[in-house]
């Protein structure tokens, strides 16, 4: 390359070290310039993080200020959810947690989160949102309190079509989700059991493993068919042998 720095930089250098001085001054040359050509590249082969022979890594998926990437490209693959998607949905629950910390609304993780700390101590690879039980005395102060708080910092809280659950989103055109609930399930919350997940304590129910054995089933441990509504699995049946499924983790995927 013209500065001699490194491989990438006809990818990522400048419109000059990457065309030459005459093309590089040209204004009608769009598709050739480097920026292009890489979000093309990253786009048709749907990849989102590039590191390059400089050692530099470049992100070229959501962020906390667009639309998502899509959810059915993937989730419904057996794919991975995107990195930029995980991180979408990382930040929001670190978030949501200590805004409920600071203004004392009293939660739980529950769900497929709770599952992905007893499997991984993290979020799951594969799920496309994390699902909160807010106890029912402390529900009221999302609509009186959170969601104008969520608003003064950029998010967005919204409520559900069933009154039952407010939904946080990163914004208003970004569709990764916290769900907040309101559930029938009694827990007590001076005996929660605190879970590891993304190098964070959240709170849990008490003897979490039987909030688990009751969405999965007692086998939920174990190498099998995820646990899904009848209509989901009859419409997309997803099997174990499917790459980083749902609710299935093989023996090799399992911390030691």
């Amino acid at each position: 390359p013209a500065s001699g720095v490194s491989p990438a930089e006809p990818w990522f250098g400048d419109e000059r070290s990457a065309l030459g001085p005459v093309l590089g001054a040209g204004a009608n040359i769009q598709p050739l310039r480097p920026g292009n050509q890489a979000k093309l590249f990253m786009e048709v082969t749907q990849l989102r993080d590039f590191t390059g022979p400089d050692g530099i890594t470049r992100h070229f998926g959501c962020n906390l200020g667009v639309t998502n990437c899509p959810v059915p490209s993937w989730v419904y693959r057996g794919w991975a959810v995107p990195p930029c998607c995980k991180e979408t949905m990382r930040h929001l629950l670190f978030y949501i947690d200590e805004v409920f910390r600071e203004v004392g609304v009293r939660y739980i993780v529950t769900d497929g989160v709770l599952l992905g700390s007893y499997k991984y101590g993290s979020m799951l690879d594969w799920d496309a949102d994390v699902d909160l039980h807010i106890h029912n005395e402390d529900f009221h102060l999302l609509e009186e309190v959170v969601q104008h708080r969520a608003k003064r910092d950029g998010h967005f809280l919204r409520k559900h079509s069933n009154n039952a659950s407010w939904l946080l989103q990163a914004n208003d055109h970004n569709y990764l989700l916290i769900e907040l609930n309101l559930r029938k399930e009694h827990w007590d919350p001076d005996r929660v059991w605190q879970v590891p997940i993304n190098g964070k304590l959240f709170p849990a129910m008490e003897e979490a493993h039987l909030n688990l054995s009751s969405w999965y089933g007692l086998s939920f441990f174990r190498h099998r068919l995820r646990h899904v509504p009848e209509w989901e699995e009859e419409s997309r049946p997803m099997y174990c042998a499917t790459p980083y499924h749902f609710n299935c983790v093989d023996e090799s995927q399992v911390p030691g």
